[in-house]
């Protein structure tokens, strides 16, 4: 009987790294392809998602990258926390003694980079960003294989597009829906979903209840279903917050448009479930990467890019999605097969 292969899955930081990584290692397991173990950082956070998952990783003492602070005591911390965490992820590697190891970006992908290279263990590197990170840059210099979530990858000489690993939508009743998530919602009635990633976004919340109170005003039938707490007492009465949530399948299920930031996971789920989604790139990230992906995703035909203080109402492109409604769910493709077939586990 054939020996199975041992994977390295390395990731970290936010869901919109650790999510795909959870959804291809658990697709590997399920096809009995291979062992695999994982690695992350050490935030609250992370833990929290793994934990969902059923998942113990190993934790690297790193919860940030030291180029992204600008304190310098804090950017001494983190260094020395890299340090640390090299020595972590070596003995890691050495006890699991992975056949390769596939990154999915952010600082936490660093410290098994190096020790991978050194020790000559092959390394994959999926970029969920349509803008190349730091460490994918490096990975990529150093002629780890890039395999890029969208048909674009700036940053990096070459790659290949597979897609973004997300889990497989599970079309539930309105009724399930709801007591899944404790809502009762009027009968009838659109559904907005607002999502500002696993890590929230306040601004994103502010314009998204302009746009309720709005719809409020005008007496539309329109519940605005946020994912996340409320920012205070004082809502519209078409404003729902449901929490946090790792099982998206209710909160998609009832959705029939979608406002969410531009993170490339977020956006392969939209795309997978075909819910029209109003797009709002954080203008703050890293390099542009959010607008980069928003286009990415407009023009695979998932929505429509609104930029904030771009003069257009938010409950614009709202009322267009609307009339488009939504497609079928799972109509995206898997992209688990594109990215099992760089690994050389056969």
């Amino acid at each position: 009987m054939q020996k199975k292969k041992r994977v390295l899955i390395a990731a970290g930081g936010t869901g919109g790294h650790i999510l795909p990584a959870v959804v291809f290692g658990r697709w590997l397991e399920a096809r009995h392809e291979a062992s695999v173990s994982y690695l992350a950082g050490g935030r609250l956070l992370e833990r929290e998602i793994y934990a969902y998952f059923g998942i113990e990783p190993q934790i690297l003492p790193i919860e940030g990258s030291p180029l992204g602070v600008r304190s310098p005591v804090r950017m001494l911390l983190r260094s020395l926390a890299l340090l640390k965490s090299l020595g972590t992820a070596a003995r890691c590697i050495s006890l699991e003694r992975p056949d390769v190891c596939v990154l999915f970006g952010g600082y936490v992908s660093l410290p098994p980079l190096l020790i991978c290279r050194n020790r000559r263990i092959p390394v994959v590197i999926h970029e969920q960003n349509a803008v190349a990170g730091r460490v994918t840059r490096l990975a990529s210099r150093w002629g780890a294989v890039v395999a890029s979530g969208w048909g674009a990858c700036d940053g990096v000489p070459s790659f290949l597009p597979v897609g973004i690993p997300v889990r497989r939508p599970e079309r539930l009743s309105p009724s399930r829906a709801q007591d899944q998530m404790a809502l009762e919602l009027p009968e009838g009635g659109r559904v907005v979903g607002v999502t500002g990633g696993s890590l929230g976004s306040r601004d994103l919340v502010e314009r998204a209840l302009a746009a309720a109170a709005f719809f409020e005003r005008k007496g539309d039938d329109v519940v605005f279903l946020f994912l996340g707490d409320p920012p205070g007492p004082d809502l519209p009465p078409n404003v729902r917050f449901v929490g946090r949530q790792w099982d998206m399948n209710p909160f998609y299920s009832l959705c029939d448009v979608l406002i969410c930031r531009a993170g490339g996971s977020t956006l392969a789920e939209a795309l997978r479930w075909g819910i029209p989604t109003v797009v709002v790139p954080w203008e703050g990230a890293a390099e542009g990467h959010q607008e980069r992906n928003a286009r990415c995703f407009e023009e695979a035909g998932g929505g429509v890019v609104w930029r904030e203080g771009g003069g257009e109402p938010l409950e614009s492109p709202l009322r267009k999605l609307f009339e488009r409604g939504r497609g079928a769910a799972d109509g995206a493709p898997d992209a688990c097969p594109a990215l099992r077939a760089l690994l050389p586990l056969s």
